[in-house]
């Protein structure tokens, strides 16, 4: 059975956002000049195989029940708190889980970025706790995942909302640091 502990999880987001600043930096380069089609191929891959990782880190079974919440049911009661949970590494492992989405899809959305990455998040974090709470793997369906993860991708979004606009409101003529330009002055 293919199952991460919260620990392991969590510094897979880690690796998961330092990946994704790089990848940042790769398409403000593209959004700086211009080459919005050069952003949309990067960005089809990233988005793939952030999905593929969103799934391998959720989907799969507990090999023991969350001790917090009851097998079958849902928690309702947002941050809660249990002797067999870390809930702190569990929290910023939910809050860097849709980071990097809200960071891709502000490069992609250029109208209402911040507000569809925000629905889109709600949906996606709704529709796991939903698959969590109906396959019985004991995996725990809890409200505070929904909005944790509703949370980093908002927070995200808006990061990525900026440095997106800031990226596409460089201009190409503006001088370059690359070492050819640094060569003819």
């Amino acid at each position: 059975m293919l199952y991460f502990p919260v620990p392991v999880v969590a510094l897979f987001i880690s690796l998961g956002l330092a990946a994704t600043a790089g990848l940042v930096a790769l398409l403000m380069h593209f959004a700086s000049r211009g080459k919005e089609r050069a952003q949309r191929r990067v960005l089809a891959v990233a988005i793939a195989l952030w999905a593929a990782g969103l799934a391998v880190a959720v989907l799969p079974g507990a090999p023991l029940p969350d001790p917090s919440i009851p097998a079958g049911t849902f928690n309702w009661a947002p941050f809660l708190a249990h002797q067999d949970r870390d809930l702190g590494v569990e929290m910023a492992a939910n809050l860097g889980l849709f980071a990097p989405l809200g960071l891709m899809l502000a490069f992609l959305w250029r109208r209402l970025s911040v507000l569809k990455t925000t629905m889109l998040v709600l949906g996606i974090s709704i529709c796991i706790e939903t698959t969590q709470l109906l396959l019985r793997n004991n995996r725990a369906a809890d409200i505070t995942d929904i909005i944790t993860n509703t949370v980093g991708g908002l927070a995200a979004a808006l990061l990525g909302w900026a440095l997106a606009a800031w990226a596409r409101g460089k201009h190409p003529a503006e001088p370059s640091l690359s070492p050819g330009t640094l060569l003819e002055r």
